[in-house]
């Protein structure tokens, strides 16, 4: 397993390399696949319990994946170490937007593409841990569920988990006692 240290600069160099959002793809492709630290179901398991936690998913997932490297010092350090370059890049882009004439058109366009690459990036985490994620009907199923949910009436994600969890424990527990 990792130091400290080592988990320090890891997160150091995805938070400032995780341009254009998509941050847990960013820390998926490496944990899981260049460093190895994780597989792709370790990485599953913290990222659902990064998602389900108030706060963002980055920095959340950060620290949990942190603290399952290298004890509560690697969790501290995995959610400074991303969040660092980030917060002192925003506040120097803030500062000079606010500068900025309103409607500049290139910055309109450097705008839209971060927000596709953001949207390409996680559809390639997406493309990575569904068959971690998704090894049966039910979870499919489940996942087909909350995504409507959401997507489309606009339930809110602390409901769909209320409701699917418990079904999701149920379930399981049925499968390794049947």
């Amino acid at each position: 397993m990792p130091s400290t240290l080592e988990v320090f600069k890891a997160f150091l160099y995805i938070g400032a390399t995780a341009f254009g959002g998509g941050g847990s793809a960013h820390i998926q492709n490496a944990i899981v696949t260049r460093k190895a630290w994780l597989t792709q179901d370790e990485f599953l398991e913290s990222f659902t319990l990064a998602q389900t936690l108030p706060g963002p998913i980055f920095s959340n997932l950060a620290a949990q994946i942190g603290s399952r490297l290298a004890g509560i010092g690697g969790g501290i350090a995995a959610c400074i170490a991303v969040s660092l370059p980030g917060a002192l890049l925003i506040l120097l882009l803030a500062t000079l937007y606010s500068k900025l004439p309103a409607n500049t058109k290139w910055l309109e366009g450097a705008l839209t593409g971060i927000g596709a690459g953001a949207v390409g990036i996680s559809l390639a985490m997406l493309a990575n841990i569904a068959p971690s994620a998704l090894k049966t009907r039910v979870a499919l199923l489940m996942a087909i569920t909350a995504c409507t949910a959401n997507a489309v009436l606009h339930i809110s994600v602390l409901w769909i988990l209320l409701i699917l969890v418990p079904i999701g424990v149920w379930l399981g527990s049925r499968v390794k006692h049947a």
